[in-house]
């Protein structure tokens, strides 16, 4: 589960708010490997009592943290990838690999310029200023296809 940004929203969880498990969500729901990596040399006896498993939290927040860095570039360096995430050259390559299982963006790996090409990828949050960026879409789509009908026409047109 990725799309987390509406449990921020619910009455229980918002009453929460300025409790460690609080801002522990609020990590998972809009922050990057660093603010966790933060938190926990903070609180690491509260993630251990919740029984969560500190190199499991790390893995999905380096997932997220890609998720951020995709959603804003369409190519991102293996040196990027490699400091973003914390992690060396030789655990890039099953990092990228399981980020790709999880679904969440199509990626293709270019080795010759150690760069990672990102060509979709799921949003962490879906608010407004993603509706937005959809209908905007939409309407060029739309736009596109009745350019595409009238050129058509026009052909049809010439050709009678």
């Amino acid at each position: 589960m990725f799309l987390m940004d509406h449990l921020l929203t619910l009455k229980p969880v918002k009453f929460l708010e300025g409790e460690p498990i609080y801002k522990l969500l609020t990590i998972f729901v809009t922050g990057k490997l660093n603010d966790y990596v933060n938190f926990y040399q903070q609180n690491s006896a509260f993630i251990s009592s919740l029984g969560l498993s500190h190199e499991d939290c790390m893995h999905k927040m380096r997932v997220l943290t890609f998720m951020h860095i995709a959603e804003i570039n369409s190519e991102v360096s293996y040196e990027t990838i490699e400091q973003a995430m914390q992690i060396d050259e030789e655990q890039l390559e099953t990092f990228i690999i399981d980020v790709v299982r999880t679904k969440v963006m199509h990626i293709k790996l270019d080795q010759m310029n150690r760069r990672v090409v990102i060509s979709t990828t799921a949003h962490r949050t879906f608010s407004k200023p993603q509706w937005q960026q959809l209908g905007e879409k939409m309407e060029k789509w739309q736009r596109n296809l009745q350019l595409v009908r009238n050129n058509l026409q026009t052909l049809m047109t010439q050709q009678t």
